[in-house]
């Protein structure tokens, strides 16, 4: 239940329809014309991506494990991108329940030690004010049981924005660029829940899988709020990575 200074912050900032945008008379997150389409486990765990679409064999799993909540097309779409740019921040609980919900039913409870999450640089942190991943993976942290744990992963700021690569292989040398171990990071053989917004073609959360290993960590599953029905067609001109 919504306390009282929430209630009065809907008052002053009606939230608006995650899809389409709508402001609400209450305190919800879609108004009633509006349907979410989940993955409802048609999507892939190994590459996320729908069941017959699926390009494990091109390019391999993502992680150990791949939850994804929604699929990111048409409201979706739209709803992240002003979560992400607009300062929605208030969308970080509805999607972390969708994303917990989806999370049990892939993997069930009791399966991770920690929840951490793809870190978003400096500059952008200090032009958006938040770090949308970072919200994400407190709310699951609290709704899974399991502590979140920050000061593992690191953006190093080189490269550019990724989702301004051109194609899988720039996707995959992007990724590389931008992300290491924070100094000191170590795990020992923990089960890990890594969070991110999006999946693409899974470049990203590849590299961070991958880090969070090199320092300790016994499996990497990722869980993310929506992701993208298909892999890119330029996949195999890449050499098949993505």
């Amino acid at each position: 239940m919504a306390s009282l200074w929430e209630r009065a912050l809907t008052l002053l900032f009606p939230h608006k329809c995650f899809l389409c945008g709508r402001v609400l008379a209450g305190e919800g997150w879609l108004c009633g014309e509006c349907g979410l389409p989940e993955t409802a486990g048609e999507a892939c765990p190994g590459c996320g991506k729908r069941l017959d679409r699926c390009v494990c064999e091109a390019s391999g799993p993502v992680c150990d494990g791949v939850s994804a909540a929604l699929w990111y097309e048409g409201g979706v779409r739209r709803g992240i991108h002003r979560y992400k740019y607009s300062g929605r921040s208030y969308y970080a609980p509805f999607l972390a329940a969708l994303m917990a919900k989806r999370v049990r039913g892939d993997f069930g409870d009791g399966a991770f030690d920690l929840v951490t999450w793809v870190p978003l640089h400096r500059k952008k942190f200090r032009r958006r004010g938040f770090c949308q991943t970072e919200l994400l993976a407190r709310e699951l942290s609290r709704r899974l049981g399991a502590p979140a744990k920050g000061g593992l992963l690191a953006h190093t700021g080189k490269g550019g924005a990724q989702a301004r690569q051109e194609g899988a292989a720039a996707r995959e040398h992007n990724a590389r660029e931008a992300f290491s171990l924070c100094r000191g990071a170590a795990l020992k053989g923990e089960r890990v829940l890594l969070v991110d917004d999006v999946l693409t073609t899974g470049a990203t959360a590849r590299r961070c899988a991958e880090l969070l290993k090199k320092a300790g960590a016994g499996e990497v599953r990722l869980t993310v709020a929506a992701t993208t029905p298909a892999g890119q067609r330029k996949m195999a001109a890449n050499g098949g990575r993505r």
